[in-house]
């Protein structure tokens, strides 16, 4: 809590009171020295004493009328009055009223007062005044709070705070004069930083992409107009390459878009509740009119119990979506795209199942869940197998980047934005979850996810 000066104590009601009682008396003393000296005098007679009695009662009338006005107000006991010490809010009432995280640090480097929002970044866990040298790892917020504790008075001054590879918080250091504390409050650039980001990122991928659609479509129409004018003939195979390169720049601008709207948000954890085992279904029976034209089988094997998740449910039918129409992309006709999915334990059991099925073969982590792996936590799995060709194991670790396709490995025959893995890896990083492929060259690749179920 803050410490203030002394303040000197207000007069209340009993003392102004007196203070009346007291010039009663002396107007009463004046008025029998007057009839006193009337008196020795031989002046005094009934008319005047009772003139002289008159003007008194006028004049402890007026005096009494006049001074009522500047008597002080009674409050209840229990009414805080903010102008003195001891009715004022203390500091952790004042912090928590504060939209940002908060904290307040002595003259001895400690943590004294926060609000909630500060006491989950800086992660206290109940410790008592703890020094700021043993909760803060930034050097310059630091530097920040020893100048202000050593210098009162000084200008208030801001400082970037990385806390994360992708966090970041602008730090407000202030103290007043005379105060004995110093006041650091957090505001939260992520947002920001992310926005400008996804733009700058957005620009130059789609600059980038659209170029080679863009260049042949430019390519076919010169053609038409010049070289091949009268070649009516050739004209229809033209048009449907430039309808091809056209539907592919509105499937990349689409996944552009899509993967900007998941990046912004990224920080922001899902809310919703939402069950995984319909949304792995509903996803399954939207691509089975593809898998039929393509004359491929889709084996669904799965628990018909609930699987709640807290999770966007666009999002993770978005996953799974992808996921399953690049197996079906990649497995010949005939051929068979296994979709498994359950609920296991623990982070660790959903891991396993979805990540380990086979006993020979490659087999990496893209992206590693955000959860503990060692704790009893429920967590549901998706594991989608197909029996294309495989992947070089040269190619996994970028598996996931932008527009990375492993075409030499597939033969380069698939078309596609190179975006799908991209969006994927996103949303389970969204979701703190975890992705993983296995791979068997010349039998087949599985693409497996996990994330942690919603608990009860």
């Amino acid at each position: 809590m803050s410490q203030t000066d002394p303040v000197e104590k207000p007069k209340g009601p009993r003392d102004a009171v007196s203070r009346r009682a007291r010039d009663f008396i002396m107007l009463g003393l004046c008025f029998t020295g007057v009839l006193a000296l009337l008196a020795v005098s031989g002046e005094l007679n009934p008319v005047v004493a009772l003139a002289a009695l008159a003007m008194l009662i006028s004049v402890a009338i007026a005096y009494f009328a006049g001074t009522a006005a500047f008597l002080p107000v009674s409050r209840p006991a229990s009414a805080p009055v903010i102008a003195d010490g001891a009715g004022r809010l203390d500091s952790r009432q004042l912090l928590s009223a504060l939209p940002l995280p908060a904290f307040e640090v002595d003259a001895e480097g400690r943590i004294v007062a926060f609000n909630a929002a500060a006491d989950l970044i800086l992660r206290l866990d109940g410790r008592s005044n703890p020094r700021t040298s043993t909760v803060i790892r930034s050097p310059g917020l630091l530097s920040a709070i020893e100048k202000m504790r050593l210098s009162p008075g000084s200008d208030a001054v801001s400082v970037n705070v990385e806390s994360a590879p992708d966090e970041t918080w602008r730090a407000h250091v202030s103290r007043p004069v005379g105060a004995t504390q110093t006041l650091v409050v957090l505001e939260d650039l992520t947002p920001v930083r992310r926005a400008a980001r996804a733009r700058s990122d957005f620009l130059a991928n789609a600059s980038h992409e659209l170029r080679t659609p863009l260049t042949a479509l430019s390519g076919f129409i010169e053609t038409m107009r010049g070289p091949a004018k009268d070649d009516k003939a050739s004209w229809d195979r033209f048009l449907d390459i430039m309808a091809g390169e056209s539907e592919r720049m509105s499937r990349l601008i689409a996944d552009l878009l899509s993967l900007s709207r998941i990046e912004f948000s990224e920080h922001i954890a899902p809310s919703e509740r939402e069950d995984f085992a319909r949304i792995v279904l509903d996803a399954t029976e939207a691509l089975q009119p593809i898998a039929k034209d393509r004359d491929v089988t889709l084996d669904l094997k799965g628990s018909d119990e609930d699987m709640p998740v807290v999770a966007h449910r666009d999002e993770i039918m978005q996953v799974v979506e992808n996921l399953l129409t690049n197996a079906l992309k990649y497995t010949p006709p005939s051929g068979r795209v296994t979709v498994s999915f359950g609920l296991a334990a623990s982070m660790t059991e959903a891991r396993t199942r979805a990540a380990q099925g086979w006993r020979e073969g490659e087999r990496m982590t893209l992206l590693p869940a955000a959860g503990r792996p060692g704790t009893p936590d429920a967590s549901v799995w998706l594991r989608i197998e197909d029996e294309g060709p495989g992947i070089e194991r040269e190619h996994l670790p970028r598996l996931g980047e932008r527009f990375y396709r492993a075409d030499q490995s597939r033969g380069g025959k698939i078309t596609g934005t190179g975006l799908g893995l991209a969006i994927v890896k996103h949303i389970m990083a969204h979701h703190r979850g975890g992705l993983a492929v296995e791979t068997r060259l010349g039998q087949g690749s599985a693409f497996g996810i996990w994330l942690p179920a919603a608990r009860p």
